[in-house]
């Protein structure tokens, strides 16, 4: 694959939950993905602004487009993940800054990993301007893993009990 990379080639979001155009750099856990809003995306309120649980979503997608870009140029399959947690998110006062673009650079980098889990820290910025910045906490299981939740759920043992 070659980059610029269109993210709904690495993610299985469509309409208008696919949140970002495309993958502009993709290296070792950390890349940059470009979306372009239009009033009328579900990320963005009435009044123009952009709604700020989608500025968690665009690091989510953005990690996992840059993921996925890794994983289809090594000729391996795209695993689904999941968006299990955020830390110390914040939305700068810009939030509210009328800018002449709508266009948005998120930026993502993994700070850890461990069996299937990672921490990402990322930034959302337009115009050079950092609107939202935080860690957000993914899964992507594992085969393994997977096998023991299906096995888990089929036994009918209640979630808390779970232990992986």
């Amino acid at each position: 694959m070659i980059l610029p990379a269109q993210a709904e080639k690495l993610l299985p979001h469509r309409g208008q939950m696919l949140l970002i155009d495309s993958v502009l750099t993709a290296e070792d856990g950390a890349g940059t993905a470009q979306a372009e809003l239009s009033a009328d995306s579900i990320a963005v309120g009435s009044d123009g602004n952009m709604l700020a649980p989608f500025y968690i979503e665009l690091l989510a997608q953005t990690y996992a487009a840059v993921c996925g870009y890794q994983l289809k140029s090594a000729g391996l399959p795209v695993p689904e993940g999941f968006l299990v947690g955020v830390q110390k998110f914040q939305i700068t006062p810009e939030y509210n800054t009328r800018f002449s673009s709508n266009e948005l650079l998120i930026s993502v980098q993994t700070v850890g990993d461990f069996d299937g889990f990672a921490v990402v820290e990322g930034t959302v910025s337009r115009e050079g301007k950092v609107l939202a910045e935080g860690k957000i906490k993914l899964f992507v299981p594992q085969d393994e893993t997977m096998t023991e939740l299906v096995a888990l759920v089929k036994s009918g043992e209640s979630a808390a009990s779970w232990q992986l």
